[in-house]
């Protein structure tokens, strides 16, 4: 590991995973890292050298209000993202506010990050997109499964038929509901960044902080992961999480965002017909047809009385 990774300290990780990736493998600074993180559900991982995050951020803490521009200037082409919404993008997609949160979101799959996002960010998520997708292969090159079958084990997500989305989540301190729901991931990997308190993940009903390390991603393992894993030697577990309310400032700070990069299963069922568990020796076995599962784990998330959790 290098010398950078270990001047994090160990209070600062609370007895959290931390990882680089080099050479696509994962180094943890702890000899047993692997294995803990797998059993956590996630782990930190160092930014790459030269990380630029200043498209997202600005995104970030903008997409939601209305068009700018003063008199005939130009507008702010990261602002009034609102008006994008799943009637134009496709279901799952665009912009969504639900009361029974404080988040509002805005979701965009890949195929059309060139038509909606400004360049610059662009060109920052199909950087998120390609570390995702290295630490995803740095994942499975260590675990119980043979890479013969990761194409097809994996819902063809590691190819361009995978579904990789960069979503966005804004939180109204404003709004007396729960910052969001307890829920997991639907698909493989999770790259999230966050700059601010909020972020819990369940530990045997405790409910344990996960704050923010400046230099680092946070990495969720999904339920396609643990489902393909679950019956091997290298069982993986899909992190329950939530964000706590967000109390108002007053102004006296900005509102809490975050954003990640998702990586999941193709949704063309020509392409892969779903989710697969691994039983060694015996291969692969259908387990449920993920657009059907995604749409389950969504639903159960976003409703007032329900958690994300399959």
């Amino acid at each position: 590991m290098s010398t950078a990774a270990g001047q994090i300290s160990a209070a600062a990780l609370r007895g959290w995973q931390l990882a680089e990736l080099r050479g696509g493998q994962l180094q943890f600074t702890a000899a047993d890292g692997l294995r803990r993180a797998l059993e956590d559900g996630f782990f930190y991982v160092r930014q790459p050298a030269g990380t630029e995050l200043s498209a997202g951020d600005r995104f970030a803490r903008s997409f939601y209000l209305e068009g700018g521009g003063a008199g005939d200037g130009p507008q702010d082409p990261y602002r009034g993202f609102h008006r994008w919404t799943s009637e134009q993008l496709g279901r799952h997609q665009g912009y969504f506010c639900r009361d029974a949160d404080q988040t509002e979101q805005f979701f965009l799959e890949k195929a059309w990050w060139d038509r909606v996002y400004p360049a610059a960010l662009v060109q920052q998520a199909e950087r998120m997109r390609d570390f995702a997708l290295a630490v995803q292969r740095a994942v499975l090159a260590r675990l119980d499964l043979p890479r013969e079958l990761w194409e097809e084990a994996t819902g063809h997500s590691l190819t361009p038929h995978g579904t990789h989305t960069l979503t966005f989540n804004h939180f109204r301190p404003e709004v007396a509901a729960r910052g969001l729901n307890i829920h997991k991931d639907s698909g493989w990997v999770t790259v999230l960044r966050s700059t601010e308190r909020g972020l819990e993940v369940d530990r045997d009903g405790d409910w344990c902080p996960i704050d923010p390390i400046p230099g680092t991603f946070i990495v969720n393992f999904g339920c396609a992961m643990e489902i393909l894993m679950r019956h091997t030697a290298t069982p993986v577990a899909a992190v329950a999480h939530r964000v706590v309310r967000q109390p108002p400032s007053g102004g006296a700070k900005p509102d809490r965002f975050s954003y990640a990069l998702f990586v999941d299963s193709t949704l063309d069922d020509r392409v892969c017909p779903g989710l697969f568990a691994y039983e060694p020796g015996g291969g692969l076995r259908l387990e449920a047809g993920f657009g059907t599962f995604l749409d389950d784990i969504l639903d159960n998330t976003y409703r007032e009385d329900t958690t994300g959790l399959y």
